[in-house]
């Protein structure tokens, strides 16, 4: 079972960087198809790597972000092939991530909610700057201002509570490996932020935040196995 795991990321990881070079190329209708692939990979893993979870309702909510995260996947790809709606389906897109992530900060909550009040003036703080930091740098306005804020806290929220429980158990592999993609999410996301909306944008930008994206998604898919 292991190795069908190991096989699956692995096979994901090769897809999302296929992805991102015909991306860069400009072949979008590939690149779509591409990045839905690379997405079924980490979801299909998720159900292999549940087959040995010792904690079934975590498994399931985590299970439950990657399925989410997939869907948000396309929406942000499919934005590019129908450009006339593009706005509506980027936000379609972060909403459906944010639903992940949600479901994800349960799964986490779940393990020891002491983590949540450890987290929560951290979080505070780190939202405070970070989101600061961020609008300094973009062009945004009205309701994507609000609802980017919004998201920007649950992930700050998600990396700082992924951090308590570790600290809560530092011999915890699964709590380890779950701290250093909650991270790699909150960096992916903030370089999203400002390659979208940013006054100045750098195309390197993208396939750094795509890597360490879907980087993030490995890490998540292998908690499944290692949570105890």
């Amino acid at each position: 079972m292991t190795l069908y795991l190991i096989a699956l990321l692995l096979t994901g990881c090769a897809t999302e960087a296929a992805f991102i070079v015909f991306e860069q190329k400009e072949r979008m209708l590939t690149a779509l198809l591409l990045k839905a692939a690379a997405s079924l990979f980490f979801v299909l893993a998720g159900f292999v790597a549940f087959a040995q979870t010792s904690i079934p309702a975590y498994g399931r909510m985590i299970a439950l972000g990657l399925m989410l995260s997939a869907i948000g996947d396309v929406c942000l790809n499919l934005r590019f092939l129908m450009t006339g709606r593009a706005r509506t389906i980027f936000l379609l897109g972060i909403g459906t991530f944010l639903l992940g992530h949600i479901a994800s900060l349960i799964a986490l909550i779940g393990l020891d909610p002491k983590a949540l009040l450890l987290a929560l003036p951290v979080a505070a703080i780190v939202s405070y700057g970070m989101i600061r930091f961020v609008l300094a740098r973009v062009e945004v306005s009205g309701a994507t201002k609000t609802f980017g804020i919004v998201y920007l806290c649950v992930v700050f929220l998600l990396a700082c509570v992924s951090l308590a429980l570790f600290a809560l158990d530092p011999q915890s592999p699964g709590r380890a490996v779950f701290a250093v993609g909650a991270l790699l999410f909150a960096a992916s996301d903030v370089l999203l932020v400002l390659n979208q909306f940013g006054k100045q944008t750098y195309r390197a930008l993208r396939p750094l935040h795509l890597s360490l994206y879907y980087l993030g998604q490995v890490c998540l898919c292998l908690t499944i196995a290692l949570m105890r």
